[in-house]
């Protein structure tokens, strides 16, 4: 039976089986245990791919399939950051979110542009 060869485990897991069972009982088992002590989930799962990565415990190397689950975990934050918007009050001061954003540019160019122009010589 060497399909359950566990014991000579080494440390990154580059099994892709373990490491995907791992990221698993993490992304399913991180959330339910930190609940119990009033930790929000998306922090609970930020704190245990911390402490599992490269810069925690060294149980998983920074590989493809680690980025493609941390790419995820990315979209569903943003997912999960869009179901909190009140569009009744970006409805409201929606002039002022279009508009305010647009006000720097123009100052921000031009001061890229001083700063191109004479850094290259041309302008003395």
């Amino acid at each position: 039976m060497t399909w359950l060869n566990i014991w000579h485990l080494t440390l990154p897991i580059e099994d892709p089986l373990l490491k995907f069972l791992l990221e698993l009982i993490i992304i399913l088992g991180a959330p339910l245990l930190l609940n119990k002590i009033k930790v929000p989930h998306l922090l609970g799962l930020i704190i245990a791919g911390a402490l599992v990565g490269p810069n925690g415990f060294h149980l998983l190397s920074r590989d493809s399939s680690v980025v493609v689950t941390g790419t995820t975990g990315l979209l569903y934050i943003m997912f999960l950051a869009g179901l909190e918007i009140d569009m009744g009050d970006f409805k409201r001061t929606s002039g002022r979110a279009c508009c305010l954003p647009g006000l720097p540019l123009p100052s921000r160019s031009g001061w890229g542009c001083w700063a191109g122009i004479t850094s290259s010589g041309l302008i003395c």
